[in-house]
């Protein structure tokens, strides 16, 4: 989300050769670590920390360890201001501090025993890595968090901060009396220091743990209190926000999920207590930091939650609990080994969901999201091995991706089908039991395992996890005499992509047409190689079938002969939602790949929404059809001219008008189509519906517009006014109803949305120089995704010449959260030949930029291709 001023295209090209072969190198690289194992071990942090209201906080933190070997020892340690060193009793105050580490000198180390001390001063950050400071807008009361993972807790004090140096912490800190502190242990202790409006907490010796899951959390939050058994539980929250949380659902996610981790693990909670904080302006959804997790304000609601939201809110919770053993409790040696701790959170989040919750959907939830992610990341040039190489510590970012989540989640969850779930959990707690407080490989997981199961483990590794790419299988049945033949026929297509071994289930349909009925029935089957095949007896010869019917496996059915007929009895008459929601992604697969176009699928998708009863599918429906952003029927009608456009937006606006008015009241339905007709707005008569919700003239029974919809509605609106009188007028109205730090976020969103050149220019201008605006990075994120709606490609092009200049200025040591957001939301997608060869041309020419930067541009030469694709199949109707 980061540029730098156009001015600099006046710098001479000699100037800035010679910046980029000067730019710091501050991340820290996998041989480094290696190195810095071999030279000490056994740490304890002593860390006093002084916490203002100010613009910075001060701090002193002691480092006792041992030496094993006597070489120069790197330090982290980022931009920060170093008031002293002192190593083993000599004062090394002096020693040169650039690019984000200070090295230890040799001669100054011992054999045994070290001690280091160190007393430094931080700035707060606006990032949300680091510490992080936040002004709430609502009350100016000031509330900190850290965020650590992956090389972030070298940004708040000097450590050696990687995950296999564990290290216990003891924390003292001094902050405002009215502030409650917040670490890994509960503080057992308090007093009154010099300064009346102070209050001192000190705080017991942690056990040992990684510096990217230590934490201190600060401010006058509110609490809520309970306990599990004997783990103490607390909740806490902004105060301004408070009203708005329901802590009983948030204690309940809670506990069932110790209920059921502490069962399944074979090992109590293994920390002494369990916070939950909800804090502002969070990059991610959540962190596992030992006994003190983090969570967006995203999930606090100031409307009703839906039960897809209560879904959602209890599988973060449960997902970060998971981490507390796997990741926490045993951590991987260096970050290729993320996916483990992710991908078996992500996995036992919907497992304890499905054992322990009302949530009983929880595997098609994971279908919808995790899986999709999935399929879709491994789709595009970018994609690595489940377990993929990591050289450093900028590259351990890009990590956090679809297939550290989704595809490894998945790929555990086909192990889980091949194994069974009792080998699997055997195998899960003879590997936490072994590796406790410690640090572990992939081979260690993998060997205790193929202990557990008896299941060869090392081929199954080498396909699924060592290895990138989808295997694409293609289905041939052939039925006489009640013997149904099956062939699956298999391909790897892509770079470095094999065969692998697979077990899913096919499911097979008889159909009952006169009474509008039908049956299933279904058959596992194990493929591999090139080709499978097998006979099985069935009742009578089925009229569809389908592959991978309860979603074990991880594969692309490709269509071979399609039967829409067949395809949308089934969508129509089948009762259930796991089955249906994987045929209707199949169908809409079609459409990325270019073999039907998305009006034959919209066409199918309304006819069959009104006899739909599954509110998940409805939901997933509407976001295929009038979602406002990404492939969608609704995105692709700006490839058509301006009369057929309005023309389909307004056809597909009174399908949902009716469909909303047919709602139930108050549903979670009713709110899913009316977020939907926002989307969908684009013609005069839609704007001028939307006005007078706005307004209250217009309403619909049971719904109600709370804030966030309130400011959602502006937002489109002000999207698609060149004439602002009325909407701004809203908008200023709107500012002083809701001086929240999210209106305040939405009313800077609705104003960079106008279609204005001027305001474009201001706010990249802004986006450009984040470090000297007065702005965080979060709200800068907020604005530079409401910029160019689809609407707007024609204002965006203009941009393109800054866009990919601010990209080459960018360096290693910028933080990488904000160059994400930057690069991925201002990113060109026009659908043109012209914009794919601009983007070839640039990532060809720039073979330096940062990670995260190089990895958007070569996804986005991807979807442009994929997207150029789809529209030529369209070609016959935007000509006609």
């Amino acid at each position: 989300m980061k540029k730098l001023l156009q001015i600099f295209t006046l710098i001479p090209f000699v100037l800035l050769l010679d910046c980029r072969l000067k730019k710091p190198v501050y991340h820290l690289t996998q041989s480094e670590a290696e190195t810095r194992f071999e030279i000490i071990e056994d740490i304890h942090y002593e860390l006093d920390v002084h916490l203002t209201p100010e613009d910075s906080f001060s701090g002193k933190v002691k480092i006792r360890f041992l030496g094993k070997k006597l070489r120069d020892l790197r330090l982290d340690y980022y931009q920060g201001k170093i008031k002293s060193i002192v190593l083993n009793e000599e004062n090394l105050t002096n020693l040169p501090y650039e690019n984000g580490h200070i090295q230890l000198p040799a001669n100054h180390l011992m054999i045994g025993n070290n001690t280091l001390t160190v007393e430094f001063e931080t700035p707060y950050a606006k990032t949300g890595n680091g510490l992080h400071k936040f002004t709430d807008p609502d009350d100016k009361e000031v509330y900190l968090y850290s965020q650590f993972e992956a090389f972030h807790a070298n940004k708040m004090f000097p450590c050696f901060d990687q995950p296999d140096l564990k290290a216990t912490f003891k924390l003292s800190t001094t902050a405002p009396k009215n502030w409650r502190v917040i670490s890994t242990t509960l503080p057992n202790g308090q007093s009154k220091g010099t300064n009346p409006e102070e209050i001192s907490y000190s705080f017991p010796e942690s056990a040992k743990i990684s510096t990217y899951v230590f934490s201190l959390h600060a401010g006058p939050y509110q609490v809520w209190e309970d306990n599990f058994e004997s783990i103490p539980l607390r909740l806490l929250v902004r105060k301004s926000l408070a009203k708005y949380v329901d802590p009983k659902d948030w204690f309940t996610f809670t506990k069932e999920g110790f209920a059921f981790f502490n069962s399944y693990f074979g090992i109590p909670y293994p920390f002494l207590k369990y916070d939950q904080i909800i804090v502002p302006e969070f990059n991610f959804g959540a962190m596992e930091n030992v006994g003190a997790v983090t969570f967006s304000e995203r999930f606090v609601s100031r409307a009703p939650m839906t039960r897809s939201q209560r879904e959602n809110l209890s599988d973060v919770v449960l997902h970060e609990m998971a981490h507390m053993w796997f990741g926490n409790l045993v951590t991987m040696r260096w970050w290729n080994g993320l996916w483990l701790n992710e991908s078996f959170a992500t996995y036992m989040a919907s497992l304890a969901q499905a054992k322990n919750s009302e949530f009983k959907e929880t595997w098609i939830s994971f279908f919808e999201k995790m899986k999709q992610w999935a399929y879709d990341e491994d789709s595009y040039i970018t994609n690595h091995p489940v377990e993929a190489k990591v050289s450093d510590t900028e590259e351990a970012f890009t990590q956090f991706d679809g297939i550290t989540y989704g595809k490894g989640a998945s790929v555990l969850k086909q192990l889980v089908y091949f194994i069974g779930e009792e080998a699997f959990q055997r195998g899960v707690q003879n590997y936490l039991r072994k590796y406790s407080y410690s640090n572990s490989t992939l081979t260690d997981f993998l060997k205790e395992l193929e202990f557990a199961s008896g299941f060869p483990m090392k081929k199954w590794s080498k396909d699924w996890l060592e290895t990138k790419g989808t295997n694409q299988v293609e289905l041939t049945t052939i039925c006489a005499d009640n013997q149904l033949y099956w062939k699956i026929v298999q391909s790897a297509p892509g770079l470095d992509n094999k065969l692998r071994d697979h077990k899913t289930i096919l499911g097979l349909y008889y159909f009952d047409k006169p009474n509008k009925l039908l049956s299933y029935e279904e058959f596992p089957v194990v493929y591999s190689g090139r080709s499978s095949n097998a006979i099985f007896s069935v009742k009578t010869c089925p009229d569809y079938r389908f592959i991978n019917a309860e979603d074990h496996d991880f594969a692309i059915w490709k269509w071979t002969e399609p039967n829409k007929e067949n395809l949308e009895y089934v969508l129509e008459y089948d009762t259930d939602p796991m089955r249906k929601l994987i045929l209707w992604t199949d169908y809409f697969r079609q459409v990325q790949l270019a073999n039907i176009t998305f009006d034959e699928f919209k066409d199918t998708a309304i006819r069959l929404y009104p006899k739909e009863s599954d509110t998940k599918i409805k939901r997933w429906i509407l976001s295929r059809v009038a979602g406002d952003n990404g492939s969608t029927y609704i995105t692709s009608r700006y490839w058509f001219p301006e009369e057929k456009r309005i023309r389909d937006f307004d056809s597909l606006q009174s399908f949902i008008w009716e469909e909303l008015n047919k709602s139930k009241p108050g549903s979670d339905e009713q709110r899913y189509l009316f977020v939907s007709l926002i989307d969908s707005t684009y013609s005069t008569t839609a704007k001028k519906r939307l006005y007078d919700f706005l307004e209250n003239k217009l309403s619909v029974n049971g719904l109600k517009i709370d804030q966030d919809l309130r400011w959602n509605l502006i937002v489109k609106l002000s999207s698609l006014e060149t004439d602002r009188t009325q909407i701004q007028s809203i908008i200023d109205r709107e500012k002083k109803v809701d001086p929240s730090s999210r209106g305040v976020n939405s009313s800077l969103a609705a104003e960079a949305a106008e279609p204005n050149r001027t305001v474009k220019d201001k706010w990249i201008k802004i986006l450009l120089n984040p470090k000297s605006s007065q702005y965080s990075s979060s709200t800068l994120r907020v604005v530079s995704y409401s910029l160019f709606p689809e609407s707007q490609k024609d204002i965006q092009l203009g941009f393109l010449d800054t866009y990919f200049d601010a990209l080459d200025r960018f360096n290693r040591g910028e933080d990488e959260n904000y160059l994400d957001a930057f690069a991925k939301s201002l990113a060109p997608d026009f659908c043109t030949d012209e914009t794919l060869l601009i983007l070839k041309k640039f990532t060809g020419n720039h073979p330096k930029l940062p990670a995260t930067i190089k990895k958007t541009l070569l996804k986005q030469i991807d979807s442009e291709k994929k997207c150029i694709q789809m529209k030529n199949k369209h070609k016959d109707l935007i000509t006609n």
